[in-house]
């Protein structure tokens, strides 16, 4: 038997007590009765999420039921001629495009007795909310960023008419696939699929030159999923690693491919797939799921944000009952592309 008799512990205790709790400690597992386990306050959330676009993208204020942009294409001006020559004006034409407002709704609700349970342990109904948040922000930054998958499929209508719109579908759906870098063609002929190629620098350095205003790297970001990043890694050479970093807001510091900064986004799925119908038998998206290759979104943020009608808003709901309280968090906004010249996209980026 233990001897705790000199332990200043002990002190106060009957000799009774002391050899009664000495012997619940030495009798096998007995002793587990009497330990006081602590747990941990922290609740751990099981996801990986990044946010990029929805964290660096610059957001402003918006008014009405859409956003309203208005849009020139160019001409030709101007004409060698003699002096004799009669001149005929080609203006530009002038086009509108609209990007509604769409609501982005979420609820939880807490029960009274679930949350009085915990109350010696955390404030349930805010670590709910905060975690709500946290789940309501990827799935607004995954609309933002990829709209509705529907929009990816050739043939289809313009953009903006989708219930949903995004800066990636907005890329690939502008003037046939202009804006896209193919890094990988399908083979069979139109129709047949494509899962990608491992990225090559050259395509990734021919989409930042599609995108009006590139020369000013300040305006420039790049996203792409995390095994996008692996992939511009692994296709420089020794010589051109990632040296470089710049601070982006919120105080993070994030790699950068020739002065562009590289934001990962977890909603920039690893799992698309491609086609080359309709696009001159350059491959295009198909799904997002059923594939293995990644894209790299570049744009210029002046001429690409999010208009906000609604900032993200956390509202607690009036109480109808006692067995719970309840909140709705709400957004009211749209991924406005001012100049769709402004972004391009690789596609094809394999990942395996």
């Amino acid at each position: 038997m233990a001897d705790f008799s000199n332990h200043s512990m002990w002190a106060g205790l009957d000799p009774q007590r002391r050899e009664a709790f000495t012997r619940a400690i030495d009798e096998g597992t007995a002793g587990s009765m009497l330990v006081q386990n602590l747990t941990n306050r922290i609740v751990q959330q099981l996801s990986l999420r990044h946010y990029g676009i929805l964290g660096v993208m610059d957001t402003r204020p918006g008014q009405g039921q859409q956003a309203i942009i208005n849009r020139r294409t160019a001409a030709t001006a101007g004409t060698w001629a003699e002096d004799t020559a009669v001149l005929t004006d080609t203006p530009g034409t002038y086009s509108q495009e609209t990007f509604t407002y769409r609501s982005m709704l979420a609820q939880a609700q807490v029960t009274r007795k679930i949350r009085a349970t915990g109350r010696s342990y955390i404030d349930i109904l805010a670590e709910e909310m905060t975690k709500r948040l946290e789940d309501f922000n990827e799935r607004l930054d995954g609309g933002l960023l990829r709209g509705d998958p529907s929009g990816y499929f050739v043939g289809g209508t313009s953009v903006e008419t989708f219930s949903t719109q995004g800066f990636l579908s907005a890329c690939i759906t502008y003037d046939s696939g202009s804006q896209v870098i193919s890094n990988g063609y399908a083979l069979g002929g139109a129709g047949s699929t494509t899962l990608g190629t491992t990225l090559t620098l050259k395509n990734l350095d021919k989409a930042i030159d599609l995108v009006k205003g590139s020369a000013n790297r300040n305006d420039m970001i790049m996203t792409s999923s995390y095994a996008g990043i692996r992939a511009i890694n692994a296709a420089l050479t020794n010589r051109q690693v990632f040296n470089d970093t710049v601070e982006i807001a919120a105080g993070f510091r994030v790699r950068t491919y020739d002065g562009i900064p590289i934001i990962p986004d977890t909603n920039m799925v690893d799992t698309f797939s491609y086609t080359t119908s309709g696009m001159s038998g350059n491959a295009t998206l198909l799904t997002e799921t059923g594939g293995s290759s990644t894209n790299i979104l570049v744009m210029n943020k002046r001429l690409n944000w999010i208009e906000e009608l609604t900032p993200t808003t956390v509202m607690p709901l009036a109480r109808d009952t006692s067995q719970y309280e309840a909140f709705d968090i709400f957004w009211d906004g749209a991924a406005v592309v001012g100049n769709p010249m402004g972004s391009s996209a690789v596609i094809g980026i394999i990942t395996t």
